[in-house]
C-alpha cells in the first residue's frame, strides 16, 4: 500500500516538474531556431570575409569580422548552453521516474514473489496437516478393523462351540393345537 502511495506521490510530483519544462515540441523548435541561427552566423561570417578581400585594407577587415563573429558566437553559445541544460535536466528527470518506475515494478515483483511463497508454505502445513489427520484417522482405521477381527473371532468361537456340544439337539416344541 505504501509502495503504491509512493509511486503516485512520485507520479505527481514528476508532472508537477514536467508542467514546469517547455513542451517537446517547443524543444524541438528552440533547437531549430539555434541551428538556424549558427548558419546564419557561419553564413554572415563568410560573406563578411568575402567582402574583406573587396577591400584594400583586408586584415584589418578580417580581424573586424572574427571579432564581431567571437561575439555573436558567445552570445549565441550562451543561449544553446541555457538550451542543452534545459534539455539534461529533462532528461535526468525522465531517468529518475524510468528508474523509481522500475523499483517500483522491482517491489511489486518482491512483494509478489513473497505472496506466492507464503501460499505455497500455506500449501505444505495444509497438507501436512491433512497428512496428520489421515495418519490419526488411520490409527482409528486400525482400531476398527481390530475391532472387526476380534468380532469375527469370537462369532468363530461360538459356531465352533455349537459344533463341538454332544447332547442331541432338543425336541422340537408341539405345534399349538395338536395336542388336544
Amino acid at each position: 500500500m505504501t509502495h503504491r502511495f509512493f509511486g503516485l506521490l512520485l507520479s505527481a510530483w514528476v508532472l508537477a516538474v514536467q508542467a514546469q519544462w517547455p513542451s517537446e515540441q517547443d524543444r524541438r523548435a528552440e533547437g531549430a531556431r539555434l541551428d538556424a541561427r549558427r548558419q546564419a552566423l557561419e553564413d554572415t561570417y563568410n560573406q563578411d570575409m568575402r567582402l574583406c578581400y573587396q577591400e584594400f585594407n583586408v586584415t584589418s577587415c578580417r580581424i573586424e569580422a572574427r571579432d564581431r563573429r567571437i561575439q555573436a558566437n558567445a552570445q549565441l553559445r550562451k543561449d544553446e548552453l541555457a538550451h542543452k541544460d534545459i534539455e539534461r535536466q529533462i532528461n535526468t528527470e525522465q531517468a529518475k521516474q524510468r528508474m523509481a518506475e522500475r523499483a517500483t515494478e522491482q517491489q511489486q515483483r518482491q512483494q509478489e514473489r513473497e505472496q506466492v511463497l507464503q501460499q505455497a508454505k500455506d500449501r505444505e502445513q495444509r497438507h501436512a496437516d491433512k497428512l496428520a489427520d489421515h495418519e490419526a484417522q488411520g490409527g482409528k482405521r486400525e482400531a476398527y478393523e481390530q475391532k472387526q477381527r476380534e468380532a469375527q473371532a469370537h462369532r468363530d468361537n461360538l459356531e465352533q462351540k455349537r459344533r463341538e456340544r454332544t447332547k442331541p439337539a432338543a425336541a422340537p416344541l408341539p405345534a399349538p393345537g395338536a395336542s388336544r
